[in-house]
């Protein structure tokens, strides 16, 4: 079982779905979490649910809102050693996508997470170490109908992840993407209830649980699993890796 004991962890985007699943096994594991998200009311919740959790009101997609955030984990906590990039906006779009469409799911999805990574590198180097984890996603890899606008993006997370991993590797500071599958979030749930789809239903749906080899749904939980053990010990020469934990669908 991965020990993250005494590290600092900031997960942006940490109040809902992956975000608070990870805040939850990365406190389980023994770290001090920071949660960075922007809704405030999510964001404290899941703080006030982990041992030690530490809410700051983020925006990743504001250069002075995310070096604040640092500003005071640092100050506050000694240091950042985690950090794992989850937070997301959900544009699926095919062409026809606006211009503003493709600016949201890039201000976030990409730049958000080069925003967090540039802040929050300078105090990894000054340490010697660090672990950064990515949120791409079997869209990183796959056509899929569309969704040209999030899948974009999600490939761009995973050559950025090689690309930093092999800037880092000389500062000991080791970058990996977890690709999930499609997992039971809020999302997930919503685009579930607009085909009229209930849980159990869209368990085993061509379109959800029915696209995977294992035939279900993930458990964000699961995919939280992945995510700490990256950025453990127990993957100390694991670096520049896209690990996909979506039960199989990129190989079906």
């Amino acid at each position: 079982m991965a020990e993250l004991g005494g590290r600092v962890a900031v997960v942006t985007g940490g109040g809902r779905g992956i975000g608070r699943a990870t805040c939850r096994r990365l406190s389980e594991a023994g770290a001090r979490v920071v949660v960075a998200e922007i809704d405030s009311e999510t964001g404290q919740e899941v703080a006030e649910q982990v041992t030690g959790g530490v809410f700051i009101e983020t925006d990743v997609t504001c250069e002075e809102s995310v070096q604040a955030m640092v500003t005071r984990v640092v100050e506050e906590l000694g240091g950042i050693d985690i950090l794992v990039n989850n937070a997301a906006v959900f544009v699926m779009r095919g062409i026809d996508a606006s211009d503003e469409e493709w600016r949201r799911s890039l201000e976030v999805n990409v730049l958000g997470v080069a925003r967090v990574s540039r802040a929050v590198v300078p105090v990894m180097q000054a340490a010697g170490r660090g672990a950064i984890v990515n949120l791409g996603s079997i869209s990183s890899f796959l056509a899929q109908p569309e969704f040209v606008t999030y899948n974009a993006t999600k490939a761009a997370i995973a050559s950025m992840t090689r690309c930093l991993a092999l800037d880092m590797a000389p500062h000991g500071i080791r970058v990996n993407a977890v690709c999930p599958g499609t997992v039971w979030t809020p999302v997930v749930e919503q685009m579930a209830r607009e085909q009229g789809l209930d849980r159990e239903a869209a368990e085993t749906h061509a379109d959800f649980g029915g696209a995977h080899m294992l035939c279900r749904l993930a458990e964000a939980s699961e995919i939280a699993n992945a995510i700490c053990f990256l950025a453990s010990d127990e993957a100390s020469f694991i670096t520049a890796e896209c690990l996909m934990v979506d039960g199989g669908y990129a190989a079906k």
